[in-house]
């Protein structure tokens, strides 16, 4: 008898080892992405680092508090200059749609540490951190020093900074 094509056997072999082949890439799939957005993060943090300590050079104060949506519509003029939101209303940063992102972005300041209590710290001009994430990427974030370095957020799954 000439038989053409697949047994059962054989194709309940293929689709399993087309499921393990999957099960192992999906989760280093998932955490690609994961880390390409914690690096998009840390680049607004940066950002909003370097224009914090701007801030600081044109006032005499840094800002500190969430950086969000309602920052986008703030008067420069009528905000007070350790406000978050003057570092958009003023043109140090350009506006983003802040809800939309994955993270949190914080101004922090640097002497006291206040800003986001997530996540700001002594010595901290910023920080990130993940928001509305399930375990292992629920606690990831950043903090931007005042001298520009980047320190991830005590927490064991966080990747380490990488370079911007």
């Amino acid at each position: 008898m000439n038989r053409k094509g697949f047994t059962l056997i054989e194709l309940m072999v293929v689709i399993m080892i087309i499921g393990i082949l999957a099960s192992m890439g999906i989760p280093y799939y998932r955490k690609t992405i994961e880390t390409s957005k914690a690096t998009d993060a840390l680049t607004l943090a940066n950002m909003i680092g370097n224009a914090n300590k701007m801030n600081f050079l044109d006032t005499g104060q840094y800002t500190s508090g969430t950086i969000d949506n309602t920052c986008n519509t703030a008067n420069c003029g009528a905000l007070a200059n350790n406000n978050p939101c003057r570092l958009i209303a003023c043109n140090y940063v350009s506006k983003n749609d802040w809800s939309a992102s994955k993270y949190n972005f914080y101004a922090c300041n640097p002497g006291t540490g206040a800003g986001g209590a997530e996540c700001c710290a002594v010595g901290s001009v910023s920080c990130t951190n993940r928001k509305n994430e399930t375990t292992p990427y629920d606690n990831w974030g950043y903090r931007i020093t005042e001298a520009g370095g980047c320190l991830n957020q005590p927490d064991a799954t966080t990747p380490a900074c990488p370079t911007i």
